[in-house]
């Protein structure tokens, strides 16, 4: 059972710090491709966003591929 949810944990971490690094470049570059009122704002809202950013970050990926 322990080991069971050592990889539950591993599991959540690696998603966790994936959309970390997804985040980091979403926010710097993407952001303003897939919502145009985002477009200019400032560090404050990005900071605020940023949770929801790191736990969707595939949806999002998703979104940012269909903009290009």
């Amino acid at each position: 059972m322990t080991i069971l949810v050592t990889i539950i944990f591993v599991v959540a971490a690696l998603y966790l710090i994936a959309g970390f690094l997804f985040a980091i470049f979403f926010l710097s570059k993407g952001i303003q491709k897939v919502d145009v009122a985002a477009h200019g704002s400032g560090w404050g809202f990005r900071l605020i966003i940023l949770p929801g950013i790191i736990v969707l970050w595939p949806v999002l990926l998703n979104k940012w591929r269909k903009a290009k």
